[in-house]
């Protein structure tokens, strides 16, 4: 059975997690523990009710004769009395530290107060991020997180946080409450079993429009559930990684998100799988023109779906195969050419294609001239496949020979790609 935990932004509206946790409870959610994540500043408020000098005691969340939270415990007790909150371990105080999992031992000289600088914002993304990532690494544990409290930007990095680590199973929300008590309020909490007056700042009651005293009975909670994308493969793959940094596992995201695509930039003689890149170079540093021109070349009969489902053997492309490919290549470069004319640009391309080779060479014996054809794919394939694994590439890209485990049988050449995953750029 999954341990179900309610974790929360908070700063100097603890309410926010009360008013959470009754909306849970009105939809028959059940909770087992609250986990905050907050500042020095924002603790503060939740145990002792007071936040710079001002505030009182029943405006707390976990005051030993006040605290709001156990007053909940006290009026739902059957829901509540067994949530875990009060211990340490129920505050995740955010730090002046680079990255690293906020925990009760971190010294309170690197506690943050507030959050402020382009700096502080920074190092909270990375313990957010963290945070989340360690709770969702646990299979027994269920997560719905609230984002309505503390700064804007925590909720805004917690949420982000959710959808790369959020399993199917965890959710998320936003509280809300009518505008009698959004603003001016600071003890109201929670709409309790029995109707109680409602205070404003001041300490004098407040109104309805209609001049009668307002009480938790005439206030207004909605809790609005967040769907959200829960990129799944995406955060799955990241969470077994070092941690590195908010900004890092967010670009690892957008590379797993992109890596179903692989983008061929013609004119530049590049080729692109997420942000990672292949080149052209010179010959012995990376990819020659030949073998590039291969990539691309079944890259297109892939996208065309020739031969079986873009799986080919060597001699059933086509010379109309080729005319295309060309055509193609030396239109993004400025220079649009057929077959005839392209091959003729220089040996390491002619020899790709035996009825050329056999008009070029027609002394040339037939099984020798198709025996070198085969060599010159067999040595690119290869060539592209081990500069894919430089590049940090996924094999998955690479040129496969389908028959690869069948005996005394031609190669049958393709990538193993949906014709929407290929892109070509002029």
């Amino acid at each position: 059975m999954k341990r179900n935990i309610l974790l929360c932004v908070a700063g100097g509206t603890p309410a926010i997690i009360t008013e959470s946790l009754w909306a849970l409870m009105k939809n028959n959610e059940n909770v087992d523990e609250i986990r905050v994540i907050t500042t020095r500043e924002g603790r503060e408020k939740m145990l002792t009710g007071f936040l710079n000098g001002r505030g009182n005691a029943d405006e707390s969340l976990l005051d030993s004769k006040q605290g709001k939270f156990y007053k909940f415990q006290r009026d739902f007790r059957e829901y509540a009395k067994n949530i875990k909150f009060q211990s340490p371990e129920s505050f995740y105080i955010l730090t002046n530290k680079e990255s690293g999992v906020p925990n009760p031992r971190d010294d309170e000289k690197d506690w943050l107060d507030d959050i402020l600088t382009d700096d502080d914002n920074k190092k909270i993304a990375n313990q957010i991020c963290e945070i989340v990532r360690e709770l969702c690494s646990d299979e027994n544990i269920r997560v719905h997180a609230s984002i309505a409290g503390g700064r804007k930007t925590m909720g805004l990095y917690l949420m982000t946080a959710m959808q790369l680590f959020g399993r199917n199973w965890d959710s998320m929300s936003h509280v809300l409450v009518s505008k009698e008590v959004e603003f001016g309020a600071p003890k109201f909490f929670y709409k309790t079993p029995t109707p109680e007056t409602v205070f404003a700042l001041n300490g004098e009651t407040k109104k309805n429009n209609d001049g009668t005293v307002l009480t938790t009975d005439d206030v207004k909670i909605y809790l609005a559930d967040i769907p959200f994308i829960r990129l799944g493969g995406v955060g799955s793959v990241l969470l077994d990684q070092k941690f590195v940094s908010y900004a890092k596992v967010v670009d690892q995201a957008q590379e797993q998100l992109e890596k179903h695509n692989i983008l061929f930039n013609l004119k530049e003689g590049t080729f692109k799988v997420g942000n990672r890149e292949g080149k052209t170079l010179e010959k012995g540093k990376s990819l020659t023109e030949r073998d590039y021109f291969v990539f691309v070349m079944f890259a297109y009969l892939c996208w065309k779906k020739r031969g079986k489902n873009g799986f080919l053997e060597v001699t059933e492309i086509s010379m109309q195969d080729f005319d295309e490919v060309c055509r193609l290549y030396s239109k993004a470069k400025g220079d649009e050419r057929g077959c005839q004319e392209f091959l003729l640009k220089g040996d390491s391309l002619d020899k790709l294609n035996y009825q050329f080779l056999r008009q070029r060479k027609p002394t040339q014996q037939a099984e020798s001239a198709l025996f070198y054809v085969k060599s010159t794919f067999q040595d690119s394939i290869s060539t592209i496949k081990n500069h894919l694994k430089k590049c940090g590439i996924s094999e998955n890209y690479a040129i496969k020979n389908e028959r690869k485990f069948q005996k005394k049988v031609e190669p049958l050449y393709g990538l193993d790609l949906d014709k929407d995953q290929i892109v070509f750029k002029n």
